[in-house]
């Protein structure tokens, strides 16, 4: 792990143990127009004015190591590379150098200890968003909202790390003073590799060109940091490619299941009632007893309710009533009786049911016949509301009802 106290040392602690070198970074050509000086660096190209036309040099793969550290520009500029520790807003499984596989979310903190001379330049990295200036295995995090964000920048902070002669005072000591930039990252690489090296571009400037208006922009490159993959489950190195074309999201059966069902409801009471209409306006062929008898008694009910009972809905009632029970085999040929043979007719039948149907057709019949004959069909009826709710329930109870009756 790493943290920014950790370049908060002496220049002499801090120091790596290789001898400093004074080019930051190994790329060449222009930055901003400007020449790009790299030492004793051969220079591969220049590919006009803005560009980032460099050719980098091959390098030996280094060994792993958490941090790096890096130190150019006789000392004016020290860097160190290293993994973020876990600050409780990341990835804590991340949190590693080793292991990782593809597009893992790595944190990583760079840390620059630069003089208080040096001007370093962030544009190319918190507003394009560019890791390094001739492109790279790595690319930036996208982060999600509510998530940290991929580049996060501290600083300049000012740190004294102790203190040298002053030449200006002869025989006087003047405190050593350091710009210290923290930056935070999250990126994540698509490349397949046993270790992947990390660096960082960026410009940097010590001095003014001649016109004291612009920065003599250099490039600096972050030491290698190397993170290591997990090994495939047959050690491949080659990363094949499968079936690369879109794929519908799949969901949980429940889900599947719960949508079926609502389907299925809303589905199923309007299906009823289309069926029920159906049966109604065009009935099968053969109608069963009961379904013909509801056929009469709610086409004669609802035009009772409409314009009045009268002789002609009662004796729609007492045929249709006969008629089904007639077709049943407790009442065989009732349809032929009078009431008074129906009381003597069937003495097996339950007692309660036929005085039920007694009174239900007796109801009907008395006003049908008056003094011995027929009267007119469109004569009302002399029943009030109570006695005509009374045969109703008598009908209800002594037919059964279809199940797609109104």
């Amino acid at each position: 792990m790493v943290s920014a106290n950790a370049l908060a040392q002496s220049p002499a602690e801090a120091a790596p143990s290789t001898p400093a070198s004074n080019a930051c970074s190994t790329l060449s050509g222009t930055l901003g127009g400007q020449a790009q000086s790299s030492g004793s660096t051969p220079a591969y190209g220049y590919y006009g004015e803005g560009d980032y036309g460099y050719q980098p040099e091959q390098k030996p793969e280094p060994k792993p190591a958490n941090p790096v550290r890096k130190s150019c520009a006789d000392g004016k500029v020290r860097m160190l590379v290293g993994i973020t520790p876990d600050d409780g807003n990341g990835n804590p499984a991340s949190h590693r150098h080793f292991g990782h596989t593809i597009m893992d979310k790595v944190p990583l903190t760079v840390v620059l200890d630069l003089d208080p001379s040096v001007t370093v330049d962030l544009t190319s990295l918190v507003n394009q968003k560019v890791i390094g200036f001739e492109g790279s295995d790595w690319e930036l995090y996208k982060p999600a909202a509510g998530e940290p964000p991929a580049v996060s920048v501290s600083g300049p902070v000012l740190k004294a790390v102790g203190v040298e002669p002053d030449p200006a005072n002869p025989g006087k000591m003047r405190q050593v003073v350091r710009k210290v930039y923290v930056i935070n990252l999250i990126v994540q690489s698509m490349v397949y590799k046993p270790s992947i090296i990390f660096t960082l571009d960026l410009r940097y400037a010590t001095e003014m060109l001649p016109d004291g208006k612009s920065p003599r922009w250099m490039a600096l490159t972050t030491p290698d940091f190397v993170v290591s993959r997990t090994n495939v489950v047959d050690n491949g190195e080659e990363l094949l490619e499968g079936d690369l074309d879109a794929k519908a999201e799949r969901l949980p059966w429940p889900t599947v299941a719960a949508l079926s069902t609502g389907i299925f409801l809303m589905l199923f009471f309007p299906g009823l009632a289309l069926v029920k209409w159906l049966n109604r306006e065009r009935p099968r062929k053969v109608i069963p007893p009961n379904r013909m008898a509801w056929i009469v008694f709610e086409s004669n009910y609802k035009d009772g309710k409409a314009n009045g009972f009268k002789v002609k809905h009662m004796k729609a009632f007492s045929h249709a009533l006969r008629r089904y029970l007639a077709s049943t085999p407790q009442y065989p040929r009732i349809d032929a009786l009078t009431i008074e043979q129906i009381g003597t007719h069937f003495p097996d039948a339950d007692q309660t049911h036929l005085a039920m149907v007694k009174r239900a057709i007796t109801a009907c019949e008395n006003e049908v016949f008056a003094a011995g004959s027929e009267r007119n069909g469109e004569t009302a009826v002399s029943m009030n509301e109570v006695e005509l709710l009374n045969l109703f329930t008598d009908l209800s109870h002594l037919v059964p009802r279809p199940w797609d009756a109104k």
